[in-house]
């Protein structure tokens, strides 16, 4: 643990109730530093511990790393179950009706639910209050270069005309995406390269996600760059110069 590690308060709130019965899981078992240092782990040591402080809400990719040690037992998962989820894909792969299986699901869950109770949280404290109001810059060429690359994605799949029997509920938010307005993050570079495979067959599913993950930092990067130099070149800023 760090040297002066910050001790969540569960009576303060779901968060940091979540929190320190998070710490409480994995008393006796393996150490965070152990965990962050497996090869299949792709989260960083820092991020392993911040989720302990009950400080802000993980994302759940750190959640379920921490969950997979000490909520389920990765000796016991069978290597042959495939999922396609890539955050709770190890839930699948423990034995049904095991403890381990039991309780993964239990603070999956658990998890769940304190999410969508964050998200509406943040969602009604942000009606409270007006933002100033963001830098207004045009799509970069490297976002645009991402929007094709989806476009071409779902072209092949021969529904480009028809995206919804493709995405069902989700197409509004592929359509923010290829707006321009919205640029997706891991979770959903996945997820639309599998709703996709479905009607790709030879399409090889790690590869279009790894495409589609280095196009899209690209363009976050590139829309970073594009406010910085708006901002510079604001009245006010001058101003202020």
């Amino acid at each position: 643990m760090p040297a002066r590690p910050r001790i969540p308060d569960p009576r303060k709130g779901a968060l940091e109730k979540f929190a320190f019965d998070l710490r409480q899981l994995g008393v006796g078992k393996v150490g965070v530093s152990w965990i962050a240092a497996q090869e299949d782990t792709e989260v960083s040591r820092p991020a392993l511990y911040a989720a302990l402080s009950g400080t802000r809400l993980p994302n759940g990719m750190t959640v379920s790393t921490l969950l997979r040690w000490w909520a389920g037992n990765p000796d016991e998962e069978n290597p042959d179950a495939r999922s396609r989820d890539p955050i709770w894909g190890w839930i699948p792969r423990l034995p049904a009706g095991s403890d381990a299986h039991t309780q993964a699901n239990e603070w999956r869950q658990r998890y769940l639910r304190l999410s969508r109770a964050e998200s509406q949280r943040r969602s009604t404290k942000n009606r409270s209050w007006k933002p100033t109001p963001p830098v207004q810059i045009d799509t970069p060429r490297e976002q645009h270069l991402l929007i094709e690359e989806i476009k071409g994605l779902i072209e092949r799949t021969g529904l480009s005309q028809d995206v919804w029997l493709l995405f069902g509920s989700e197409t509004l938010r592929i359509e923010r995406y290829l707006s321009g307005r919205v640029i997706p993050h891991h979770y959903w570079t996945f997820q639309i390269v599998n709703y996709c495979a479905d009607f790709i067959p030879d399409l090889h599913l790690s590869e279009e996600v790894d495409r589609l993950n280095v196009a899209a930092e690209i363009a976050r990067r590139a829309r970073v760059r594009e406010r910085r130099i708006a901002r510079n070149a604001s009245p006010a800023r001058r101003g202020r110069g």
